[in-house]
Parts: C-alpha cells; sequence; structure tokens
C-alpha cells in the first residue's frame, strides 16, 4: 500500500496526529501492534471537560462514567483541601470507549488503521522511511512514532528516550465501595502511602471506585492493598500492575529528517499527573499541522521536521516547566510541611477560590493564583474580629 505518513500506535495521540495530517488531503495510515484498538488499557481516565472538548469529543453516555465538581486532597496526616467549582469540571470516560470514537473519526477521515502490526524497526534514509515488524514491511515518506512510553524506536531515531527515573509503576483495581462523595475525587498524599506521587479514588457511579496508586520504592501492588484496607476496609489479594505513570515531562528533541515523536513517547505528559490524554492530544495536533506543511512543501529534512516540535513547545514548553517545578516541589516536601501547608490552605478557605480559577490541564494557573489568593485571605483573616479567626499555624 501506499501512505505519505505512517502512524505507529492508534492511542489518542497517534490518532488525534493523523486524522490532522489526513484533514490536509495526505494518505495517511497507523500500524497498531494490538489486534484491538483501546486494549490494553493502563489509564485512570479523569479528564476535564474542557480537555475533552479539546479532543473533539463531547460528553455521552457510555464514554463518559461520571462527572465531578472538583478534589478532595488528604494529607498524610488526614487534613482536608476541599477544591471545588461551582459545577461539573472533570469526568471519568471509559478509556476503551475513547479510543475507539477517536478511531472511527479518524477512519471517516480517511485515515487507515492496521491492528496486528507490531514496528520492530525503523530505518531513516534519504528517500523514505521504512517500518517493519514479523509482518512485514512498509514505506513511506514520513512517520510518527506515537506508541507508547516503552517505545523502542525512538532510540533508532537517533534520539534520546524519557528519563527512566521520572516513570512510576502503577497498580489500579475497579471496587466496590462507598465513597465520601460521588462527585469529587479523591487524592492522598503521604510518603509512608505512595512515595513520589499519590494515591487516588475515582468514583465511577453505582456504588463503584477506580481506585490506584503510583510510587517510587515500594511495590505498588502491595501499597494499594493496604490503602484499600485502610481506606475502604477492603482486602484484594494481589492488584495487578497497570501502567506507568510519567512525571518526568518532555524529551529533549522529539524530531529527526522524516520522523517525530508524539505522546507518551516524547514524555508530553503532565509531571504533576502524569495524565497525558490531553496534553498529548494537544501537542499531537500542533504536530500534525505542522507536519503537513512540510508535506505540502516536499521538505521532510531534519531543519523542516523541527517545526513540528517547535508548533507545539512555543505553545506548551512553559506550561510543562512550571509543573515540572511543582512536582519537584512536592517530591521534596516532607510529610509534616504536605500536612502544614494542606492544612493552612483549608483553614484560610482557599479551596473554593482555588477550584474557580485553577485550570485542571494547565496547572501553572495554580502557581500564578496561590499567592495572591493566600495574601487576600489572610488580610480577610486580620480585618475579621478574633472570635472569628479560625485557626492558623503559628497563631494562638
Amino acid at each position: 500500500m501506499k501512505a505519505d505518513l505512517a502512524v505507529v500506535g492508534a492511542g489518542p495521540t497517534g490518532l488525534l496526529l493523523a486524522e490532522e495530517v489526513a484533514s490536509h488531503g495526505f494518505e495517511v495510515v497507523v500500524l497498531e501492534e494490538h489486534d484491538e484498538v483501546g486494549v490494553p488499557v493502563h489509564c485512570a481516565g479523569l479528564l476535564s471537560l474542557r480537555g475533552l472538548g479539546f479532543l473533539g469529543l463531547r460528553p455521552r453516555p457510555g464514554l463518559v462514567l461520571n462527572e465531578f465538581r472538583g478534589a478532595v486532597f488528604y494529607s498524610p496526616s488526614g487534613f482536608e483541601l476541599t477544591v471545588e467549582a461551582g459545577g461539573p469540571v472533570a469526568c471519568v470516560v471509559d478509556r476503551r470507549e475513547l479510543d475507539n470514537e477517536l478511531a472511527e473519526r479518524a477512519e471517516d477521515g480517511g485515515v487507515e488503521i492496521m491492528l496486528g502490526r507490531l514496528v520492530k524497526r525503523i530505518a531513516i534514509g534519504s528517500s523514505g522511511v521504512v517500518l517493519s515488524g514479523p509482518w512485514g514491511s512498509l514505506s513511506c515518506p514520513a512517520s510518527a512514532v506515537a506508541e507508547g512510553f516503552k517505545s523502542r524506536l525512538v532510540r533508532q531515531l537517533g534520539l534520546r528516550t524519557i528519563r527512566w527515573d521520572g516513570v512510576l509503576p502503577a497498580s489500579q483495581v475497579e471496587v466496590r465501595a462507598e465513597v465520601a462523595s460521588e462527585d469529587m475525587v479523591e487524592v492522598h498524599l503521604g510518603s509512608r502511602l505512595a512515595p513520589g506521587f499519590f494515591a487516588w479514588v475515582i468514583p465511577l457511579g453505582d456504588g463503584r471506585a477506580r481506585v490506584g496508586l503510583a510510587c517510587r520504592g515500594l511495590d505498588p501492588r502491595y501499597a494499594l492493598r493496604r490503602f484499600l484496607r485502610r481506606r475502604m476496609g477492603l482486602s484484594v489479594s494481589r492488584p495487578p500492575y497497570s501502567g506507568s505513570v510519567i512525571k518526568c515531562g518532555p524529551i529533549p528533541k522529539s524530531y529527526s529528517g522524516r520522523a517525530i515523536v508524539v505522546g507518551d513517547a516524547a514524555g508530553q505528559a503532565k509531571p504533576t499527573t502524569g495524565g497525558g490524554v490531553v496534553l498529548g492530544g494537544i501537542c499531537a495536533r500542533l504536530a500534525g499541522r505542522a507536519l503537513a506543511k512540510a508535506l505540502e512543501a516536499g521538505d521532510l529534512s531534519e531543519e523542516a521536521m523541527s517545526s513540528c516540535e517547535r508548533a507545539w513547545r512555543e505553545i506548551l514548553g512553559p506550561e510543562f516547566k512550571a509543573m515540572a517545578r511543582m512536582r519537584s516541589l512536592l517530591d521534596r516536601m516532607p510529610d509534616a510541611l504536605l500536612d502544614l501547608a494542606l492544612r493552612s490552605l483549608a483553614e484560610l478557605g482557599i479551596g473554593r477560590e482555588l477550584g474557580r480559577v485553577a485550570d485542571m490541564d494547565f496547572h501553572s494557573t495554580v502557581l500564578r493564583a496561590l499567592p495572591s489568593l493566600v495574601a487576600s485571605s489572610l488580610a480577610r483573616w486580620a480585618r475579621g474580629p478574633p472570635s472569628s479567626r479560625r485557626w492558623i499555624p503559628g497563631t494562638a
């Protein structure tokens, strides 16, 4: 078969990039190693409703399992900080359904998806790209690698892979359990619970919840089993590994002559939470537009392909850096300081204000908003009568 572009991987980023390039009139094929799109599922499935719109998707039954108005953050000692908006701002999705809807949309746009096509080798030549595997080989002018963080092809392109010290093993299960609120996500922090990250409880409705954690230095299956016992009184014999969480940020360079890298393979996930569907999807769309221009110009040199990285890095580069700083700060904070921070923010009543201004996909909004919110809250506290002042660390 003939194609202008071959995309390796039929996850959201690969499908969005393929759809974008095909919309400019090019022949695009997606090579997916599994026999079905959307499996296996290695994702908590928590997305912002705004982010769902970025992907060109609308909330609908079957795709969206539940909606949320905010989150409750639990400090290591159990102090609670509730961050909530005035209405639904996030949702939990069926990832298999999401991937399949994106695949159907890509196919409607002219993309051909070939299943059971494990690509083991990528070779760049002066006249094109050759992708090969047990199924045979395919030659085309350009390629995009979107096969996930374990990509075997990134190094073959002469590029640096993601930093493996920024990848944490995770475990997740779906259970029947009572939760504090069906429309609030729970985030549990603490070095004894989930060192280097956190645990999550995502209500699915009807008394079910998706519960998981990622951590460093512990077996996440053991840590999750302990958390389920403590938080919900549940006994799970052996929770499975459920993929990994990427918190290292983007790789230094995501292009070579005739090829680009997007999604988890390029480290395009939020360092704060590991979420990569929305930001990875935005990167894929932006890179896809630039790649279409390169194909139109007939220039797929390394210099021309660098425009694919500039397209997303100019917009999202500062955001990735801000989130990396936040993650580094959280990783260094001892439990006692996390307790103090969350308790102070809660007592100052900042949660609702933070929920109003913070953006779930762009966490730099928190860094920008927090100083002024704290200052205004302290000013209100100082003006109030002593009897109305709630506890503030260091005061009587």
